[in-house]
């Protein structure tokens, strides 16, 4: 299939699906902040700051190129042959469907303090997503989106770090730009693959040359955005999502769009004319989208974690793809980041949980994680004291309790929890789970919590018997 016919994203679909409708959720995301970066230093600057590898390696001889009917190879130059200072060629992603490959789309990633707990974790934006070419420009530039409360934080660190290089870094004026979530699913029956995998995902991850990526981008946005492209100013595709592609053909994709802030609602640019099917448009909260995502798992921003008090393996970014490298130069946080992968010693993770009378927990006040314990642990076991003899005295001792873990956020009954390992076993392959509970206010009070076997826990297991 060549790439031209690919991007042509579901043009193919028969007639039929006409008088069917897809779906597109969105929601504006208020409480993020942007940072601008740019110079002939900026991908090597963001490559010591942060946890995912910005700079080009060496990629194998017969990943350098790849094959498009339309195309002679002598168009495509290989990923490891970039000149990152130079030109504004989009962002380098280390694991793709073929190995290393280049996009316009943004990049999940993380900041860490030195001794390795997570500062934030952020989202890598090149920009602007569309240009005239990838030379019309004269130096990389990035957008870098976190959440509100470390904007002013970071914008220091940043400063900071850029007297030692060839780069200029400001906050973006609050109010500028606008920060979207946007969800959008295929009719049913459409296809018995998702669409969004052989038509998105798996040619995205294709691309080695910046050119080819800027056309890809083109298209993508013509096919949902058509006459407001350049409204547009990035684009992330979420791959803490994508693995959700490969268990029905109907669910959704989620993708994170910046526009200027003249964008009243991005239902407003939203135009896909050319797809055989129209789209049911549906605004949702910022509270519906919270407990979307803890439904599977997984943090965006300081509102649902507490700053440098986390490990990022414990929030599972070594199972989302190009999140953290581990075999890239030093950046802030590394040795420790490196050393846990490396000695496979990570005692806990975070899982989605569903919460039980989760009520009771509205309303508490407390400056750390609710602790969660299990019943098991309360177990009390016979000691003898005194002598030996016909009047010796027993008392049962209670085990010395500890927590088996801590909630993090939840959103009414869904939350994300971390929990330690040895509860994995029971939680998720025994017939009967672990009787886990917090404390709300008094010891009579309880919110049952009940984990949710993680789209990972499959990979990690293997991981583990093998280690």
């Amino acid at each position: 299939m060549t790439l031209a016919n690919t991007l042509r994203l579901f043009k193919v679909a028969s007639i039929r699906y006409a008088s069917s409708h897809a779906q597109l959720r969105y929601c504006e995301l208020s409480n993020k902040s942007f940072l601008h970066i740019r110079g002939p230093d900026a991908a090597k600057f963001l490559n010591g700051l942060v946890t995912s590898k910005m700079l080009p390696t060496y990629v194998k001889k017969n990943l350098t190129t790849i094959e498009v009917e339309d195309h002679e190879p002598s168009e495509f130059v290989a990923v490891k042959d970039f000149d990152t200072h130079r030109g504004n060629w989009g962002i380098f992603k280390e694991i793709g469907a073929n190995g290393p490959y280049i996009s316009r789309f943004a990049a999940y990633t993380a900041l860490l303090n030195s001794k390795g707990k997570l500062m934030t974790d952020a989202i890598i934006y090149p920009t602007p997503l569309l240009i005239d070419t990838v030379e019309s420009r004269k130096y990389p530039e990035y957008l870098i989106e976190v959440d509100s409360a470390i904007g002013d934080q970071l914008d220091h660190i940043f400063e900071s770090h850029t007297l030692v290089s060839k780069v200029k870094s400001k906050m973006e004026p609050a109010g500028k730009l606008k920060s979207w979530y946007l969800s959008v699913s295929f009719p049913a029956g459409i296809s018995d693959e998702n669409p969004w995998l052989p038509n998105l995902i798996t040619p995205m991850e294709t691309v080695k040359a910046p050119e080819i990526a800027l056309d890809y981008t083109r298209h993508l946005l013509t096919t949902f955005f058509q006459h407001h492209e350049h409204e547009v100013l990035g684009l992330f595709i979420d791959p803490r999502s994508t693995h959700l592609l490969y268990d029905s053909p109907e669910n959704p994709l989620i993708f994170r769009v910046i526009t200027t802030s003249s964008v009243a609602d991005i239902s407003d640019i939203f135009n896909a004319p050319e797809l055989p099917f129209g789209f049911d448009i549906q605004k949702v909260t910022d509270v519906d989208v919270r407990s979307e995502r803890y439904t599977h798992g997984y943090v965006d921003g300081l509102a649902d974690f507490k700053q440098e008090t986390v490990l990022p393996l414990e929030l599972n970014f070594d199972f989302i793809p190009n999140a953290v490298s581990f075999d890239k130069g030093c950046y802030v946080g590394q040795e420790l980041t490196a050393r846990t992968f490396s000695t496979g010693v990570l005692r806990k993770r975070a899982v989605p949980v569903v919460l039980e009378n989760w009520e009771l927990l509205e309303g508490l006040e407390t400056g750390k994680y609710l602790q969660i314990w299990d019943d098991n642990d309360a177990a009390v076991s016979p000691s003898v004291s005194g002598s030996s003899g016909p009047f010796a005295t027993t008392t049962l001792n209670r085990k010395r309790r500890r927590p088996v873990g801590s909630l993090l956020c939840y959103e009414a009954e869904r939350g994300v929890a971390i929990l330690r390992n040895e509860q994995f076993q029971e939680a998720f392959e025994l017939e009967k789970p672990p009787n886990l509970y917090i404390e709300a206010g008094t010891s009579l009070s309880r919110v049952s919590v009940i984990p949710q076997k993680p789209s990972w826990f499959e990979d990690w297991r293997e991981d583990s018997n093998a280690g």
